[in-house]
């Protein structure tokens, strides 16, 4: 299968599609997101394929996981220090994360004041706020002390790089969008600091050129191969800044790309489909919640998904390794086990010093689930979904993700061997892969989160008709009883939507607490599909897919936020 599609791999056409996608600067509720959706369209339609577009409204709710969220534009944005001596500092010319994603229009100049964190943004009234702790709390403060600017920048990012932030306003939050927003390289940033620390003022200037659309749609695009019940999704988000590649035009072009091979494989009569199988291009979270509802509402079925989400790194540049992440245990499939066997077979490999044994030229992990990406909205409804990402990567959400440090023939590869898992599924072998999750996962835990991995994996392995050894562990009862309310993918943005800004300081903490929060999220409603459990049950099992026993005061924390957007009930 794969050596069947690997024929048809062309380097300039995959170079070519990357440049041309690359060139919309694709943030949700913008115009150039919808034109970025109509140029896959295009190019699906050029090559002969069926496609349906589906233009979901962002004005529209999607619970649990995205509120109405407003349309937004920008058209130019800059800023330049004038004080002590006079030098350009952010620039839309120069990088299209120039501007935060989403910032009000307006113009400034004021004294520049230094927030190193979010609690020193209130000293810093009428002047021009520069941090390195973003955050929609953040600017929320800075708005309420005055600042006429915010200038924000990342810590680690590359030298010469514009970080990609953005503010995601709600609706009935546009009231509070009052000062313009810009990034900074962090080298400039450095430069500012030492002037203040010397004592030097410091006056900057700028402008933002931007705007609120009532009318945005999130744009979904399907390609159709096969036909009949029990569908098989591939997907890649689209979204993201203008001229950055890697997040995610590496994905969504990997989609393309074996879209177009497969269907001239058909026509050669190469290859035949006898799945439903559906190639999805999707705004990230929000544009994936309100499609998947939609064709569920429809009554297809969905029997697996696989998401490709910055798969054509190269790892001598990005610093990154490629992970298969893992739906949760209780979801594991014959789509998991295949996917891994087909990442295998078409990855680079070289053979060992005296043995027949091949290693992939590549760094390659599986990892257990984790939140981040599109996968997370297909788990949430009980749907296996796995995700191949690279990750980390030192340019990640920067000006710097730029073409250079593409793969082409990664993406090629990763893309036709997403399509090659689904295609020879039935010949997957579950049992061997099993054997080696269980191992890899039992021996990575301890304590009582191993107990619960001996627990998730028995009753897994049942579900699936596979015989595997494992000890017998009976789950802890007690707490109070909890109950899903909502079926999907919760997220900080919707929980803020039903409680209000109010609830950020609170999320904030929680969240600085316990990095794991959102992936907690998920995994309690994703266990909760089975029926209402005791929370120590609850806690349990979600303490063996993390593989970390999640503390009682942090677990009891976050169901108080699921419960106040409805997410989850709970009683004595």
């Amino acid at each position: 299968m794969l050596s069947a599609l690997a024929q048809y791999f062309s380097r300039r056409e995959v170079e070519l599609l990357i440049e041309e996608l690359s060139s919309y600067h694709r943030i949700q509720g913008s115009p150039h997101l919808e034109e970025a959706g109509r140029y896959i369209r295009d190019r699906l339609s050029e090559w002969g394929i069926e496609v349906e577009v589906y233009d979901l409204p962002y004005s529209s709710e999607a619970p649990p996981t995205s509120p109405p969220i407003v349309g937004w534009f920008v058209e130019d944005g800059y800023a330049e220090i004038v004080k002590p001596k006079r030098r350009t500092v952010s620039s839309l010319r120069e990088a299209w994360t120039a501007v935060v994603a989403h910032s009000p229009p307006g113009e400034f100049e004021g004294r520049v004041c230094y927030a190193p964190t979010y609690n020193h943004v209130q000293s810093c009234a009428d002047s021009v706020v520069l941090t390195p702790d973003w955050g929609l709390g953040t600017y929320l403060r800075a708005v309420e002390s005055g600042a006429r600017a915010v200038l924000v920048f990342r810590r680690n990012a590359p030298v010469g790089a514009y970080p990609y932030f953005g503010l995601f306003p709600l609706i009935p939050e546009l009231k509070y969008m009052r000062v313009p927003a810009l990034t900074v390289p962090r080298d400039v940033a450095e430069e500012i600091v030492g002037y203040l620390e010397k004592g030097e003022e410091v006056v900057a200037k700028g402008f933002v050129r931007s705007g609120y659309r009532d009318t945005a749609y999130a744009r979904v695009v399907e390609a159709r191969f096969g036909g009949g019940d029990g569908e098989f999704h591939l997907v890649a988000h689209y979204c993201h800044p203008g001229a950055t590649v890697n997040d995610n035009v590496s994905g969504s072009v990997a989609l393309l790309v074996a879209a177009k091979a497969l269907n001239v494989a058909i026509r050669d009569g190469k290859l035949k489909v006898d799945v439903p199988l559906r190639f999805v291009w999707v705004p990230e979270h929000h544009g994936t919640a309100r499609y998947l509802r939609k064709v569920l509402e429809e009554g297809r079925s969905i029997r697996g998904a696989i998401n490709l989400d910055m798969v054509g790194e190269k790892q001598c540049k990005t610093g990154s390794t490629l992970n298969l992440v893992r739906p949760p245990i209780v979801l594991l499939s014959r789509l998991e086990a295949s996917l891994y066997a087909k990442t295998l077979e078409a990855l680079p490999k070289a053979g060992t010093f005296s043995s027949p044994v091949e290693v992939p030229l590549v760094r390659f992990n599986v990892i257990n689930y984790e939140s981040g990406s599109d996968h997370d909205v297909y788990v949430a409804m009980g749907i296996p979904a796995v995700t191949l990402n690279q990750w980390p990567d030192k340019y990640y959400h920067t000006s710097a993700d730029t073409i250079d440090k593409v793969s082409l023939r990664m993406v090629y590869s990763l893309g036709v061997a997403a399509v090659a898992s689904v295609l020879e599924l039935e010949s997957a072998r579950l049992e061997p892969y099993l054997h080696l999750v269980y191992g890899i996962d039992t021996l990575r835990a301890s304590g009582e989160p191993l107990n619960a991995r001996y627990y998730l994996y028995g009753k897994v392995s049942k579900l699936l008709g596979v015989e595997l050894s494992v000890p017998r562990v009976e789950p802890p009862e007690g707490g109070e009883m909890v109950r899903l309310s909502a079926k999907g993918y919760l997220t900080s943005l919707y929980i803020r939507y039903r409680a209000g800004l109010e609830v950020l300081e609170r999320l904030r903490r929680v969240q600085d607490k316990f990095r794991y929060f959102s992936t907690v999220l998920t995994l309690v409603g994703t266990h909760l599909l089975e029926g209402p459990k005791s929370s120590e049950r609850l806690r349990f099992e979600v303490s063996g897919e993390l593989g970390y026993e999640v503390p009682r005061d942090i677990f009891s924390e976050i169901l108080d936020l699921a419960e106040v957007a409805n997410y989850v009930s709970r009683w004595a």
